[in-house]
């Protein structure tokens, strides 16, 4: 703002031809548009994170879904937006199929939207075909529901995978609807995160729709920035080996010990009675993990019960001593 003098001075320089008009420039103020309608609640950098955690649950289902319907599966992600509830049932068809799931602690309901070739492709391979959908035109039956309830409930807890080293949420699936006007997750308004994800079964193509609501979303955006991200992912990596060796710990193996071995002739065993002896040979007892023998022993007692007492252990090649 320039005062009253300060105007004159500039008048009466233009007047005398120390400055020339074309010196004076006027800076325009950059507006820019904001639909109050359309509120974008987040960053850059926090759809990143968002499209990082969907890249490890499409790997995730992928890698299942290959498993299960054997054959080839690739689900790639298209796109990763913030639009309204009300814009997001608006682009999805009148017919599809909509997965409805719990997710706690935030107590709210995500959905992910199947294309129909998609989801009969997978019953068709389910059922022993060859994964052809052009046939079909119809709801699902019951049998149907329930083999789609089947993988998709194994989807949620991939689903979880995604998220553990931001979040632990438990993710249930609950229902199965056609009509989407019959889903309501969100207010019209309210803003949710979609992610596309492009689908490839066999010869079949579609695509998949994930639907966040700000509700589940909201309590994790403290933790969706670059820096959070790759300090939880560093955290997850360290116990990595520990947590392996835990799980190995904790696995049976069989453990034999040989008390000792006889040679007898086919006629001999044959003609074996009730209350005969058998000679054998003794010596250190053998200890077998496996059928790998590991230690030596001698036989005794402890607290009441046969024991061996390890006096040797057995490395064989490729042991780490």
């Amino acid at each position: 703002m320039l005062s009253q003098q300060e105007i004159d001075a500039l008048l009466s320089a233009l007047n005398s031809g120390e400055i020339q008009a074309s010196d004076v420039t006027v800076k325009e103020e950059k507006v820019k548009l904001y639909d109050f309608k359309r509120a974008m609640r987040y960053s850059k950098e926090q759809l990143r994170s968002i499209t990082r955690i969907h890249e490890n649950f499409t790997r995730l289902l992928t890698s299942y879904l290959s498993a299960q319907l054997r054959t080839f599966v690739q689900i790639q992600i298209d796109l990763v937006d913030q639009v309204n509830y009300q814009e997001f049932i608006a682009s999805i068809p009148s017919r599809t199929i909509l997965n409805v799931f719990q997710v706690n602690p935030m107590d709210g309901k995500m959905i992910m939207e199947m294309n129909p070739q998609v989801a009969y492709a997978i019953l068709e391979r389910l059922l022993g075909g060859q994964g052809d959908s052009s046939s079909r035109n119809g709801t699902l039956t019951e049998i149907e529901t329930v083999l789609m309830q089947k993988i998709f409930s194994r989807a949620s807890d991939m689903y979880q995978s995604a998220w553990k080293n931001i979040e632990n949420i438990h993710v249930r699936w609950e229902t199965i609807e056609s009509n989407p006007q019959f889903i309501q997750i969100s207010s019209p308004n309210d803003t949710v995160i979609v992610i596309a994800l492009h689908v490839t079964i066999g010869e079949i193509t579609g695509r998949m729709t994930l639907c966040l609501p700000h509700l589940i979303v909201e309590p994790v955006l403290p933790k969706l920035s670059t820096h959070q991200w790759l300090s939880s992912m560093s955290r997850s990596s360290v116990p990595q080996q520990d947590k392996i060796k835990q799980n190995l710990d904790t696995i049976g193996v069989p453990v034999i010990a040989e008390l000792g071995r006889a040679t007898l002739p086919i006629s001999e065993l044959f003609n074996l009675q009730i209350g005969d002896v058998i000679g054998i040979e003794t010596g250190k007892i053998e200890v077998k993990v496996g059928q790998v023998t590991r230690f030596l022993g001698n036989p005794g007692l402890q607290k009441g019960h046969y024991a061996i007492q390890i006096d040797q252990t057995i490395h064989s090649e490729g042991d780490d001593i």
